[in-house]
């Protein structure tokens, strides 16, 4: 099925001025949402908001999908047809808020999903919005997935503020570590040999992984933090922990960099006699430079995740300053111009099933 050029360029005009239209409301929750932010799983406020404009642009709304209070699916379908999918995220950092710009993911796909929606009386489908939390660690989409949320799906879509706008880019894969050094607590001036000094293990592993980076592949990374180091100075350190972050360009190295790790902070713990404790999340995020739970998606359906530049160069991710760019002028129209980009794309899929099928038959290759 295919309908002619003229009407996709008026459907695209109309997608433009209804997005147009809902930038107040849209620009209003990004707002809200940016000066409340929210980490993984607690996304209680953003889910509200943006499911109540949904439920008023007429769509049927789930909570609580597979099991987590803060997913959902919003639909809208009429008759036969692909189903495409937006997806919404909306997680802060931990310590930073919303330092990656989630809150303008969240009401872009929103914007989207009510924009293609309207067009669906002409473009038999389904629209779906789908709130995924937890993408700054704790993999949403991920039990998503496993929910079986994106059976019947066939594109999914988001975008990324970023300091460039690129159509295609690296997400690299990742696993997330857990470690505790468990030692034993001494007057580190009276009696240190009776001490087994938790710090004194960390530090071993910090550096052994510090001459571990200089062999790595490129786009490798591997970086993390202590959490906690000790209690007081007089005292030898009984227990560290913190969090490390393993990544690659395919999963089969990351794999391979966890073990090495792993092996580090063994090493680490044999070598001052401290038991280690290393746990790791649910499931590594697969790859698709940063790394998304989205990358995982694509390995379920065809995906695609832009990114458009909302600060200069200069500017890191994750910092105070892509935080003030995720609430500024820039921000809200990168906001805009996703939305208006996602939902044509969108509408090219639904006038065009043959667009469809080519997109399946890349996934299947790749």
């Amino acid at each position: 099925m295919s309908v002619t050029q003229a009407p996709i360029s008026q459907l695209r005009d109309e997608i433009s001025s209804r997005i147009d239209a809902l930038r107040p409301e849209l620009e209003r929750i990004g707002r809200d949402i940016h000066a409340n932010p929210e980490i993984a799983y607690e996304e209680h406020q953003a889910v509200a908001w943006l499911t109540d404009l949904l439920k008023k642009q007429g769509f049927g709304v789930e909570l609580g999908v597979a099991g987590t209070p803060t997913a959902f699916v919003a639909s809208r379908r009429n008759g036969t047809g692909p189903t495409v999918a937006f997806l919404s995220e909306y997680d802060a950092l931990r310590g930073l808020g919303h330092g990656c710009g989630h809150n303008l993911i969240a009401t872009a796909s929103v914007g989207a999903g009510i924009a293609l929606a309207g067009a669906l009386d002409r473009l038999p489908g389904r629209v779906l919005v789908i709130g995924t939390p937890a993408e700054e660690g704790g993999g949403g989409k991920i039990r998503l997935i496993r929910a079986g949320i994106f059976q019947e799906v066939d594109a999914a879509m988001m975008f990324h503020p970023d300091t460039r706008t690129q159509v295609l880019h690296w997400a690299l894969a990742v696993t997330h570590m857990h470690f505790e050094f468990i030692g034993r607590a001494a007057h580190a001036s009276g009696d240190p040999e009776k001490g087994i000094n938790a710090l004194d293990a960390f530090v071993l592993a910090y550096n052994g992984i510090s001459l571990l980076r200089q062999q790595l592949k490129e786009g490798a990374r591997l970086h993390g933090f202590l959490k906690e180091g000790g209690t007081a100075p007089n005292i030898i350190p009984e227990r560290t922990s913190g969090e490390f972050l393993v990544r690659a360009r395919d999963e089969a190295y990351m794999q391979e960099l966890v073990q090495k790790v792993k092996n580090i902070f063994q090493a680490a713990a044999l070598a001052t006699g401290c038991e280690v404790r290393l746990t790791f999340d649910e499931e590594p995020y697969a790859e698709g430079a940063g790394s998304t739970d989205m990358g995982n998606v694509s390995h379920v359906v065809p995906a695609l995740h832009p990114t458009i530049a909302i600060a200069s160069a200069e500017v890191p991710g994750h910092s105070q300053g892509f935080l003030e760019a995720a609430a500024s002028l820039r921000g809200y129209q990168a906001m805009v111009d996703a939305a208006k980009a996602l939902a044509m794309t969108g509408a090219d899929l639904l006038a065009d099933h043959a667009l469809v099928d080519q997109a399946k038959g890349e996934f299947r290759r790749s």
